[in-house]
């Protein structure tokens, strides 16, 4: 679309009037200067421009579920990593230590077990000839179901002291350090996925119907200057908030050096 832009500089009359003290009884007459009208015709491209950020449309924070002393942490910020990749590790001597004591506290709660149910008059070596409601008794009284439930319990938190990339990305956010004693919680690292990023951006209700599913707009970084990423617009959050704009987000084709939050300039590509 090209717009011609018309600008006429209006005509003015400059009158200036020379004259001098009277010389006996005569006088000049007064000089007149013109300036002609003229008309200049400018032609202006328009090019909209709107400010955006780069965003992250996976990423997943990950935190240690037990407060022990962290052993290593393998990763830094920038780092590429890839799914399945440890990223940090606990001391795990007290988890396997924890795990063994119970492993022989529920070696102790079956012998138990198998004598509550003799008692009952039922062969333990022998299962299915064992009503449940007995041998669920037996688990109780034996303390051998809450020592089960010990175990397992310990045991995943084995297998959570060792936190592990869920996806391919980059780390971000990298909070915690090796000897520290680890937060139940709190994020040790934020593992970003740059496979799927894309720009938040805003327009005005007015100018919605330019940005229809699928339209291509050209994306350029503040970080680096005359470099261009082309995005498709895929998703438009409908909800106009109340300065009167609404938010869209494109899909970034490419990802390379980019990062999340990045700010970026928005053209739109006419067609």
């Amino acid at each position: 679309m090209r717009k011609t832009l018309t600008i006429t500089v209006a005509g003015v009359m400059l009158i200036a009037c020379q004259s001098q003290p009277p010389t006996n009884t005569t006088q000049q007459e007064p000089v007149v200067t013109e300036v002609v009208a003229q008309s200049h015709v400018i032609e202006v491209q328009p090019q909209t421009t709107m400010l955006g950020k780069v965003v992250a449309s996976r990423y997943a924070d990950l935190s240690f579920q037990t407060s022990l002393p962290i052993l290593r942490m393998l990763v830094k910020n920038g780092q590429q990593v890839r799914q399945g990749q440890r990223i940090a590790e606990l001391d795990m001597f007290k988890l396997n230590n924890a795990i063994e004591v119970t492993k022989k506290q529920m070696a102790q709660a079956e012998l138990q077990m198998k004598d509550v149910i003799i008692a009952q008059g039922y062969d333990p070596d022998q299962p299915a000839s064992v009503p449940a409601e007995v041998r669920q008794t037996a688990e109780v009284k034996s303390g051998y179901q809450t020592t089960k439930q010990q175990l397992e319990a310990a045991e995943h938190e084995l297998q959570t002291a060792v936190l592990t990339a869920p996806f391919n990305g980059i780390v971000a956010n990298v909070k915690a350090q090796a000897h520290e004693l680890s937060q139940p919680g709190q994020p040790v690292c934020r593992i970003i996925s740059t496979q799927d990023m894309a720009v938040e951006f805003k327009v005005m209700e007015a100018d919605l119907t330019n940005y229809p599913m699928g339209t291509a707009i050209m994306v350029c970084p503040v970080a680096y200057k005359g470099r261009q990423y082309q995005a498709i617009v895929n998703e438009v959050n409908p909800v106009v908030d109340q300065q009167g704009t609404i938010t869209l987000r494109a899909k970034l084709t490419e990802t390379q050096d980019l990062f999340d939050g990045m700010n970026v300039e928005v053209l739109n590509i006419e067609h």
